[in-house]
């Protein structure tokens, strides 16, 4: 962690990213009971694309966290990147649910496991000091 008085802000900052997740994953959760029951759509072939495209979102959300946030140094760059992924993960749940075809459990438990996915256990090492030099971390 970084000493000073910087390190106060960077851990409030490190706790919105940790509420912003919570309660993305519990509003997913909520939307699914309350408006995830019912009766399921009988399966159509010709309904095949709109059923599943919630992977869509799902796999850019995938690339987001995979790809691009990894290789971001800085805090304020990060949280936007972070905000966009989290929202194209929760995208696929949203789909399924809404759209309500036979593939209705299968999208929402996609996307509850593409937020996960996004758990700021990561946002840690931005937090922490870069090593610099010849041997970096002495």
């Amino acid at each position: 962690m970084l000493p000073g008085p910087d390190a106060e802000l960077l851990r409030k900052r490190l706790l919105v990213f940790w509420i912003v997740w919570g309660l993305i994953l519990a509003g997913l959760v909520m939307i699914y009971v309350l408006l995830g029951r019912g009766p399921v759509k009988p399966v159509v072939a010709a309904d095949l694309p709109v059923n599943l495209a919630g992977v869509v979102p799902l796999f850019i959300s995938v690339v987001v966290r995979w790809l691009v946030l990894p290789r971001c140094r800085d805090v304020m760059t990060v949280f936007p990147i972070y905000i966009v992924g989290l929202a194209l993960a929760e995208a696929c749940g949203l789909m399924g649910i809404l759209l309500g075809g036979p593939y209705r459990e299968s999208l929402f438990v996609l996307g509850v496991l593409g937020v996960t996915s996004y758990v700021p256990l990561f946002a840690k090492r931005l937090l922490e000091p870069k090593g610099s030099g010849f041997i970096p971390n002495n």
